[in-house]
């Protein structure tokens, strides 16, 4: 530029190109910023006040001194309170940042900037704009008036004021400290540069500021692309947030991972500070029977949470978890990201199973119990009526059972009704339904078979049964829906019946001397699959 503060000029259109950089990352959404808007006139009020440092410092009169510290102040007096807006957004402190407050923050600028811009006539800003003399270049020092002094010690203000905040959640927030850190930076840096400016020790009165926003601006750029700086404000990591017992997981838009409080670190043992900023997918799936999964946020209407259960698994031990996922948004009703919490419902799942087993399945067998089995019978022979299908249903006893119980004790009993159930459950289809209908007796329902089929199948499972077991001398069954072979020993009923060459009748002395360990077909005329 022929000038020799070439260097200089040079770092400090850097620092405008990088802040234009930011600015623009910020519009186009890929930052996933929830304080777009704000980011965005930080980083361009940042552009205007260093290209217009770099104009004034290649100016060649005063006059072009003056007009460019104008085009300066455009930009320069706005960014102590947006930076603070921007920390005070961050750290959640949204509420009390009211629409007053905000008007009232940005008072002290609008006035700086109307007094700068009227200078000349007032001199109230500055008392005057004098040439340096015995500079390598041209060089304007300022006289400052009295506004100078309020709008220097409220850019103070604001700055110490982000500083304090940061450090006061810098224990508070572990989670989040490369975000504070660089935040920090970004204001320890100016200030230092300010202090140095106003005690004169810089190189020729050289305002080192928009210097140092080269420094600033590139971290950030670099923060805001690779670690989700500012992705989502952090929910308040209070008491509350930290002693909380579920398991909480802030992410951002692309599923990597902003925040987690102490139960979601036990729940997922490998996260740590290092976690932050990176995908949560790896670590997720290492302990969860399911994958982390992807949706468009924009496209969420936020009517409620999504709830799903899932297999859990941490070290050697199996857990049930509750998964709620639901969108956060700004206050301006974008998505910003989405909150996850763990809910450790094991023991509740415990109980549910237990109650099932209770409602459903009989307490000692561990097949259907009467009620659940005379339930699913009626549906399946509701389908099998629908489909044209047969079914028949067989029910047997146990023969001589009272004297299982009496000679040999309940326990043997037991033993003798579980080993009757473990041998028909080796004789039935997986699409049959077993179940106790009482004490010592059973019921099968086999949907698909006919008369001949189910009869073939009580006589298989009567053959099983008559191998003998635990206290067990055999059994006697019948089955609806066909007929089994005659039989013709005389029945006391007086009656047509499967004893004297008919059909098998319902009589009580007929079942009562039908036979022991027997398996007898019974139908009914003009009803088919009727028992």
């Amino acid at each position: 530029m022929g000038t020799p503060y070439s260097a200089v000029l040079t770092l400090i259109v850097t620092s405008g190109v990088l802040n234009l950089l930011m600015g623009l990352y910020a519009l186009s959404g890929r930052s996933k910023l929830t304080m777009v808007r704000t980011f965005f006139v930080f980083s361009l009020l940042a552009a205007i006040y260093t290209f217009g440092s770099a104009l004034e410092l290649a100016s060649g009169s005063l006059e072009e001194v003056k007009f460019w510290i104008k085009i300066e102040y455009l930009g320069m007096p706005f960014l102590p309170p947006l930076n603070l807006l921007i920390i005070m957004s961050y750290l959640g402190m949204e509420r009390y940042l009211g629409r007053r407050l905000k008007t009232a923050m940005f008072i002290i600028p609008v006035v700086t900037l109307l007094l700068v811009l009227t200078n000349d006539w007032h001199h109230f800003y500055y008392r005057d704009i004098l040439l340096r003399a015995g500079t390598s270049s041209l060089k304007a020092d300022v006289v400052a008036g009295p506004w100078y002094i309020i709008q220097g010690a409220y850019t103070f203000g604001c700055m110490i004021g982000g500083v304090v905040l940061l450090l006061r959640n810098w224990r508070r927030m572990p989670s989040y400290r490369f975000q504070l850190g660089t935040m920090l930076i970004g204001l320890v840096l100016p200030l230092a540069g300010d202090f140095l400016y106003l005690g004169g020790i810089t190189p020729e009165g050289m305002d080192p500021i928009p210097v140092i926003m080269t420094v600033t601006s590139a971290l950030y750029l670099w923060a805001l692309m690779s670690k989700g700086l500012f992705h989502v404000a952090p929910i308040a990591r209070d008491k509350l947030f930290a002693s909380m017992r579920d398991g909480v997981l802030v992410l951002d838009k692309d599923n990597r991972l902003v925040d987690y409080n102490h139960a979601a670190g036990s729940m997922i043992p490998e996260l740590g500070t290092s976690s932050i900023g990176n995908p949560l997918e790896g670590l997720w799936e290492r302990h969860a029977a399911g994958t982390l999964l992807h949706y468009d946020l924009d496209a969420d209407s936020g009517s409620g949470a999504d709830i799903q259960e899932l297999n859990w698994h941490i070290a050697d031990r199996d857990f049930k978890y509750q998964i709620r996922t639901s969108v956060i948004r700004n206050r301006g009703g974008q998505a910003a990201g989405r909150l996850i919490v763990l809910i450790d419902v094991t023991e509740k799942a415990r109980l549910q199973e237990e109650l099932r087993q209770l409602a459903y399945y009989d307490g000692l067998t561990r097949i259907y119990n009467r009620a659940h089995f005379m339930k699913l019978a009626s549906s399946l022979l509701h389908a099998c009526l629908q489909r044209g299908e047969p079914m028949s249903l067989l029910l047997f006893d146990i023969d001589h059972f009272k004297r299982i119980n009496d000679e040999f004790g309940h326990d043997t009993g037991d033993d003798a009704l579980l080993h009757i159930v473990a041998v028909c459950r080796n004789q039935l289809r997986a699409v049959d339904v077993f179940g106790r209908y009482g004490g010592e007796e059973f019921v099968i329902a086999l949907p698909g078979l006919s008369p001949v089929e189910a009869a073939e199948t009580a006589e298989r499972i009567r053959a099983a049964l008559a191998g003998g077991g635990p206290g067990v001398a055999g059994s006697s069954g019948r089955t609806g829906s066909g007929r089994h072979g005659p039989v013709t020993s005389p029945c006391p009923c007086r009656r047509p019946c499967a004893r004297n060459g008919g059909d098998f009748c319902k009589s009580a002395p007929c079942r009562r001397r039908i036979g022991r360990s027997r398996a007898a077909a019974a139908a009914e005329a003009g009803r088919p699959g009727f028992v």
